[in-house]
């Protein structure tokens, strides 16, 4: 009669461990949330895979319509200036001074041979990506201004030194605005 509840009362005390134990380990506050932390081994394993199943499951999977049109690109150009070379910077131009602190950190794009499909990169443009720096951009652009974001984040291993030195001034080049500050109050 007791082995015919073992095997049962086993199995539930398995998922009860399953699910009580990573509930009190945070919980207990014992896992550092810090943006200063480097993750642990499951966090850089996992999120990854899950945000790039979660993507590939819901992105649009047609083609950018205006890939390769110079007029969409400058569109592109200008909300990329205004809203993303702050964090993700562009070939030859760092992020700006904020992007440093961002964890995980945000991604070098236009790289040579990123095979990333159009319908990804809107997607996470329209809808962000949760517990990152990357917002949603679909409350305030309209998908046809998203779209030319992303034929000008696909022209980025191209850019003229004229786009190079204006997203530049946006993120401040290498220029550090602390090195002439001190520890000491401001003088009244």
């Amino acid at each position: 009669m007791k082995n015919k509840w073992m095997i049962p009362l086993s199995f539930v005390a398995g998922i009860l461990v399953t699910i009580l134990v990573p509930i009190l380990v945070l919980a207990t506050g014992a896992i550092n949330m810090g943006a200063d932390v480097k993750p642990g081994l499951i966090e850089r394993t996992l999120a990854p895979w899950a945000v790039d199943r979660s993507v590939g499951k819901r992105a649009p999977k047609e083609k950018n319509p205006y890939a390769g049109d110079p007029a969409a690109i400058a569109v592109g150009f200008d909300h990329y200036r205004q809203n993303c070379v702050i964090c993700h910077g562009a070939p030859d131009v760092g992020g700006a001074e904020l992007s440093k602190g961002i964890n995980p950190h945000a991604p070098a794009l236009g790289k040579e041979g990123d095979d990333t499909p159009d319908g990804e990169i809107f997607w996470v443009i329209k809808h962000g990506i949760r517990m990152t720096a990357m917002p949603a951009f679909g409350p305030t652009h309209t998908d046809e201004e998203i779209w030319k974001i992303v034929a000008f984040i696909h022209h980025l291993p191209d850019l003229t030194a004229q786009e190079r030195d204006s997203l530049r001034a946006v993120t401040g080049g290498e220029a550090h605005h602390h090195a002439t500050e001190t520890n000491s109050p401001p003088v009244k």
